[in-house]
């Protein structure tokens, strides 16, 4: 009886030590393969690209390429220019923030000086996640 109840707790340990493997490998990965993408605030008062479909985790990097401009997302999760807290309104100098998506959904945004939440400068992030029924994507997100 205890050799069978010596085998049953190695068993268990063995699955709860790849189980543990399992969750930090998946960790490890989801944050290998972040990716930093870019949206630009144009002159012609557009985002480009207007839409994008990242992953849960990804980054983006808006760069203002000319014109009085920022970000700011429709549900104020963020609003950025020259940063992300102090300096934020729009600015006509070449700023450049990062921004990191980890909540799933679509969030809107627009530039306070040449749209709002329904009009104007805007643009729009779809974050998915990388993990779906079916088992893991492989494939880049679409763009």
């Amino acid at each position: 009886m205890r050799a069978r109840r010596s085998t049953h707790r190695r068993r268990a340990t063995r699955a709860a030590l790849a189980a543990a493997s399992l969750a930090v490998s998946t960790a490890i990965c989801a944050t290998a393969q972040a990716r930093t993408f870019i949206v630009s605030a144009n002159r012609d008062l557009t985002f480009t690209p207007a839409t994008i479909t990242i992953y849960k985790g990804d980054t983006i990097r808006f760069v203002n390429r000319g014109g009085l401009h920022n970000v700011h997302a429709d549900d104020n999760r963020f609003i950025c220019s020259v940063n992300c807290s102090t300096n934020n309104a729009p600015s006509d100098l070449m700023w450049s923030v990062v921004v990191r998506f980890n909540q799933l959904g679509t969030i809107g945004y627009y530039c306070d000086q040449h749209g709002d939440t329904t009009s104007g400068m805007r643009g729009a992030i779809t974050v998915i996640d990388r993990v779906f029924v079916d088992g893991f994507d492989t494939a880049s997100p679409p763009s």
